[in-house]
């Protein structure tokens, strides 16, 4: 499950994969360069498959930006042709980036260009010099065919890896609540017992307390009751303490900042277009500190892709000599304004935990436009205790 939810993770470089489809692609290019019928030499001919095949290797950054330098090469290239073309270049690129357009392009506007593009491209070139003969209405209809399908079929392998990480994180929260559940059933039981137990002591020790000079044998008797008892008491006590105390460990250890990582990848998978940034030499923090670093940076994400949309977003944390400052900023979004909500308790919940801390909370318009969602948590030795 998790390596298909790394399919739409784009990595800072480009991954061997997409060297291997460069190199096939490449290969195409110059075989139909050199031993194929078409415009210009062979020489140019291979300049121009070069080209075309380039923008392979980024086409998980910027596969719209490749579509439109393939289109910018092909277009003029057609229509100076002097003979037609009997291979099949440039289609095989356009469909390729296409497919990678509807795939790693999380806003929907931007990604309709990875369709709009290919085939605005083909059909201009058709009645070009570059093609032989009149096309029909049947050759039309393929050539759309295949550039829809190719990018209909990246989207909806996009969408359906966006459901599949929804339902991962819904079943993840279920799980949560059903173990927090089950946690407060066993602390009401564990009370009960602790609280017979010390019904039971208290009894004992009257009768003890009333036999103590009566009969001293059975005053003892009644004493050794009331030792195991409270025994029993204590063991169970332990018990409750611990569920009690227990926050999520059943599944994961309490997050910290050595993971913000995850959540800005998680924010990628959810459509927006968030990065990571780091000043200051990372250094380990009291835990809770941590702790609530890492809420208001999921807490911000969350607002982020509910309240704005797939804009884009910048992380910041910095680490200072006695404070933590962390900064959630995203551009102006579409949906509506930002605000508390989703993801927990919003901007009040933030502004209470860092409050306990002795931190601050800022949240509103950042200048330039967007929103900002600005936190200071103190790390002074006041605060680690």
């Amino acid at each position: 499950m998790r390596s298909l939810l790394n399919v739409l993770r784009v990595p800072e470089r480009p991954p061997r994969v997409d060297y291997v489809i460069f190199g096939a692609m490449f290969l195409w290019g110059q075989g139909e360069a050199w031993f194929g019928s078409g415009p210009g030499d062979p020489w140019q001919r291979s300049l121009i498959a070069l080209a075309l095949t380039l923008p392979v290797i980024l086409r998980r950054r910027a596969p719209v930006l490749g579509l439109v330098f393939v289109a910018a090469v092909v277009v003029p290239w057609a229509y100076a042709a002097d003979q037609p073309e009997n291979g099949s270049f440039p289609f095989p690129v356009l469909l390729l980036l296409g497919f990678s357009a509807g795939l790693y392009v999380a806003s929907n506007r931007l990604a309709v260009a990875g369709l709009v593009i290919p085939e605005a491209t083909m059909l201009s070139i058709i009645p070009s010099p570059y093609f032989e003969g009149a096309p029909g209405a049947t050759e039309y209809l393929i050539l759309t065919f295949f550039v829809t399908f190719a990018w209909g079929s990246g989207r909806l392998l996009r969408r359906r890896i966006e459901q599949i990480a929804e339902a991962e994180a819904a079943g993840g929260e279920r799980a949560r609540d059903a173990v927090l559940e089950e946690r407060a059933r066993v602390a009401r039981e564990l009370h009960d017992v602790v609280g017979h137990s010390v019904g039971i002591i208290a009894m004992q020790a009257g009768a003890a307390e009333a036999l103590v000079d009566k009969d001293p044998a059975a005053a003892r008797e009644h004493m050794a009751t009331v030792r195991h008892t409270a025994q029993d008491a204590m063991r169970e006590m332990r018990r409750l303490v611990q569920v009690l105390r227990e926050d999520g460990v059943d599944f994961e250890p309490q997050p910290t900042l050595g993971q913000v990582e995850q959540l800005v990848d998680d924010a990628r998978l959810a459509g927006v277009p968030a990065e990571l940034e780091v000043e200051g030499e990372r250094r380990e923090l009291p835990p809770a500190i941590d702790l609530a670093a890492y809420r208001i940076v999921q807490e911000g994400l969350t607002n982020v892709r509910e309240h704005a949309g797939p804009v884009a977003t910048t992380v910041r944390l910095v680490y200072g000599p006695s404070a933590v400052h962390v900064e959630v900023r995203n551009a102006a979004g579409t949906v509506s304004a930002n605000g508390a909500g989703g993801g927990g308790h919003g901007l009040p919940g933030m502004r209470e935990r860092v409050r306990i801390f002795g931190g601050e909370v800022e949240a509103g318009a950042a200048p330039g436009g967007g929103y900002l969602l600005r936190a200071r948590l103190p790390i002074e030795e006041d605060a680690r205790a």
